[in-house]
Parts: C-alpha cells; sequence; structure tokens
C-alpha cells in the first residue's frame, strides 16, 4: 500500500548538506552578540576588557559554546544599551528561524 506522507515541496529542492542546521539558544544569542559587535567595529578584546570577562569567555559566548549566566546576559545587553528581553527576544527569533 502506497504511503500517504506529504512532502513538502521546498525541501525537494534543497539537498541533505544545504539545509541549515538547527542553532541552540545559547549559539543563536552568540550570533547575536557578534552581530552587535561588529555593527559597532569592535574586537574581542575591547568587548572582553569593558564588560570585565575574560578574552576567553566572551568567545565561548558568542559561539555559543557556553551558557550565559543572566548576570552575563544583562552584563552584556546593558554593554550594547540593549534590554536583556530585546536580546532574548531576537535570539529566540532567530533559533526558530532555524528550527
Amino acid at each position: 500500500m502506497p504511503s500517504k506522507k506529504t512532502v513538502n515541496l521546498k525541501d525537494l529542492y534543497m539537498a541533505d548538506f544545504q539545509r541549515p542546521e538547527a542553532l541552540t539558544l545559547e549559539q543563536a544569542i552568540g550570533r547575536i552578540l557578534r552581530e552587535l559587535r561588529a555593527t559597532r567595529k569592535l574586537t574581542q578584546i575591547e568587548v572582553a576588557v569593558a564588560t570585565n570577562f575574560s578574552l576567553k569567555g566572551l568567545r565561548n559566548m558568542e559561539y555559543g559554546k557556553q551558557s550565559m549566566t543572566v548576570r552575563s546576559l544583562d552584563a552584556l545587553a546593558m554593554f550594547y544599551s540593549l534590554a536583556i528581553e530585546e536580546l532574548i527576544i531576537r535570539a529566540k527569533r532567530l533559533r526558530d528561524s532555524t528550527l
């Protein structure tokens, strides 16, 4: 008996290796933080010094390799003059767009 599985047509034209990988929330937050830093033309060292994070810690946060505490999120949001809620909302939208 034939299967009655529905197929999304846009998936027919995209090979598995072309499909974007779903982001974790940590990765999405990190990507937002990298974008914020890049738009301000800042280096990771400058942000680390200004926010009192270690360079390695900041790198790990920006690449989603480290979960952030609320205190860390708040410090980075304040540094970028952004409400912590806005940072989380942007990250959730980005993550949801990759699911």
